[in-house]
């Protein structure tokens, strides 16, 4: 089973991810950019991050950049998932080197056909 990291500080959030995706992947979620890069830094590897991007303390842009320039975590695909629909947010979040995005609030088909999409299923 694949395994998703999902980094969001929304309890909400994250318990409707959890749920989306529970029957087709394991989900390790995390509230917070901390506790995520801490489990990275024990070794974890998970197959996709889902990634909020605005969040308190270290944000999405400082979480992609961490991953994109460590050895063994720089090809781990990364979907952010943000409120902010503007182009200009898609076009940096892509610069930064992020794979996709997807826009709050989503559905079930969308956030699944961008997995897959990604991971190739």
């Amino acid at each position: 089973m694949k395994k998703i990291l999902l980094v969001d500080d929304d309890a909400s959030i994250r318990f409707l991810v959890e749920k989306l995706l529970e029957k087709d992947f394991e989900v390790i979620s995390v509230r917070d950019g901390y506790l995520a890069l801490d489990w990275l830094n024990e070794g974890n590897i998970p197959d996709l991050i889902l990634l909020d991007f605005e969040m308190p303390d270290i944000n999405g842009d400082a979480i992609i950049k961490r991953v994109r320039f460590t050895p063994g975590l720089r090809l781990i695909p990364i979907i952010i998932l943000s409120g902010n629909e503007s182009e200009e947010m898609r076009y940096y979040i892509r610069k930064l080197g992020a794979n996709d995005y997807v826009t709050k609030p989503f559905t079930r088909d969308n956030i699944i056909e961008k997995i897959e999409r990604i991971l190739g299923n």
